[in-house]
């Protein structure tokens, strides 16, 4: 991919050093104000796309501080003994990418992005895994490996509904898998694990030939 030769390395292990991740917490204050006011046209997409994924019609995505301990956390969803409360929350620069995303697909293809573009397609491809990922955690799902795992592996879900073509999708699913996931097993391993590859234990499609999508 032509992204290779145009994202400095240094700016690759910032985006890298960011994680979505869920917090084992009820609804709190400054989340129940979120949720109170109408969601914006930003959160509408995020809302679309993690209510198509996770089948709750009802789920609410806001945009907005997270509150949390962890300070490079991209996304939050509240789980108390692995129950969501059907929201998560996005910080809003994700969301901004999602909306340029939405507007304009194909611009954001890895194959074929101009210089100016491709310096954004990493943090493209990593608000798509966060809506991907949160909406595994809106499932129930807990464990931050497996939720990283499968949230990869619909990274192409989110692409396509988002408007992009199927093979622009899974070429956004692979810039993840290739650049990004690999980085996790250092720099935050509790999002990392040896069975999320191709045949692996964690691998929802075993049957296709097309890894992660």
């Amino acid at each position: 991919m032509r992204l290779i030769v145009l994202v400095a390395a240094g700016a690759l292990a910032c985006v890298l050093a960011t994680t979505a991740h869920a917090a084992v917490r009820p609804i709190n204050a400054q989340d129940r104000a979120l949720l109170a006011r109408p969601a914006t046209s930003e959160e509408q997409i995020a809302e679309q796309v993690a209510r198509r994924l996770t089948g709750h019609t009802a789920a609410a995505v806001r945009c907005g501080p997270i509150a949390e301990s962890n300070p490079n956390a991209l996304g939050v969803t509240p789980l108390l003994h692995n129950r969501s409360f059907d929201y998560f929350i996005m910080r809003p620069a994700e969301c901004t990418y999602l909306s340029w995303f939405h507007q304009a697909p194909a611009r954001w293809d890895p194959r074929s992005c101009t210089r100016a573009d491709c310096t954004h397609v990493l943090d493209i491809a990593m608000a798509l895994a966060v809506v991907a990922h949160e909406s595994y955690h809106l499932l129930g799902y807990s464990n931050e490996a497996q939720v990283e795992c499968y949230g990869m592996q619909s990274i192409w879900f989110v692409a396509n509904k988002l408007g992009a073509s199927l093979a622009e999708s899974q070429a956004l699913g692979l810039l993840y898998a290739t650049w990004m996931y690999p980085r996790r097993r250092t720099q935050t391993p509790e999002y990392w694990s040896p069975e999320c590859r191709d045949g692996g234990k964690l691998d929802l499609r075993k049957s296709l030939a097309h890894w992660p999508s």
